[in-house]
């Protein structure tokens, strides 16, 4: 005999011919509908299914397995979404960070080019020979020649093919010095007569020389020391003293002076008068000249 309980049998949960009036599955369904309903899960379009035993409608366990499923996935997309814009968000700001450092960088660089660049690269330069100023050989000093015998005709053609050149190159603007290409003419006083591109008035002149450093014997006794300016508007006549200027030995290579006397007038030839070097006896090197100022109007 089955045992029954009282309690159940006093509430009318036994039918007549003693089976339970409620399943279990049926409980089972009643949970999940009023789960489903608190969650607001119900509505017009809820599948129901009929329970003969109670006559109760309740919602179908695949549809609430299937709606579970569809929050879950909900979830789980939202999650992602989260992820994914953490991630996205990360990266924006390391490439922010990493735009920021490489400008830093760029500044800096910059500022260490800036070092390098004198006054004389910032304003026009007239004395230059690729705009169509010259050097007036003839009206120049003697460029310094080792060889002593220049008797010959040969002679004489490597002296005239060298002097040319060395002379041309103080007005060929290189920004870089090299130990030896320059102009050397004997003892310490010399000068150097140019034609210049433009008629201009003068207002600045550059003169270069190597440094200390880059002498193999660590001096440059041979560097021009005072040197003044001419400016000339013929090259037969004497010319306007626009001043008298020093290279310092200690100083850079490129070395930018402003004339004492810069309105003169405006001259087409400027000529360079190096009065005295650094102490060589024998000869004096130049390396770079420049000549700035302003075109005539």
């Amino acid at each position: 005999m089955v045992r029954r309980s009282h309690r159940l049998l006093d509430t009318g949960y036994y039918t007549d011919d003693g089976t339970p009036s409620i399943s279990y599955r049926e409980i089972l369904y009643r949970i999940f509908r009023s789960r489903a309903r608190r969650r607001g899960y119900h509505n017009a379009n809820t599948t129901e299914i009929w329970t003969p035993n109670t006559g109760a409608h309740v919602t179908s366990i695949t549809e609430i397995q299937t709606r579970r499923n569809t929050m879950c996935s909900f979830s789980v997309k939202n999650i992602v979404c989260f992820l994914l814009s953490l991630l996205l968000a990360f990266e924006i700001t390391h490439i922010h960070f990493q735009l920021e450092e490489a400008l830093r960088e760029v500044q800096s660089l910059r500022q260490q080019m800036d070092k390098f660049v004198t006054l004389a690269d910032t304003i026009p330069n007239f004395a230059l020979e690729s705009q169509g100023a010259r050097v007036l050989h003839d009206l120049s000093t003697d460029t310094y020649w080792p060889h002593k015998h220049i008797g010959q005709v040969w002679h004489r053609i490597l002296y005239w093919d060298f002097s040319t050149k060395r002379q041309r190159q103080v007005i060929q603007g290189h920004s870089s010095l090299r130990p030896g290409q320059c102009w050397c003419f004997s003892g310490d006083n010399g000068h150097l007569l140019i034609s210049l591109s433009h008629p201009i008035s003068v207002t600045h002149v550059t003169l270069g020389h190597i440094t200390k450093s880059q002498s193999p014997h660590g001096y440059i006794a041979s560097a021009p020391r005072e040197f003044s300016i001419y400016g000339m508007r013929t090259v037969d006549e004497e010319g306007s003293y626009l001043g008298r200027l020093a290279y310092d030995i200690d100083g850079a290579a490129f070395q930018t002076f402003k004339l004492p006397n810069p309105d003169n007038g405006v001259f087409r030839y400027v000529k360079l008068q190096i009065e005295n070097n650094w102490g060589n006896t024998d000869n004096t090197c130049l390396y770079s000249f420049r000549v700035h100022g302003n075109l005539s109007a």
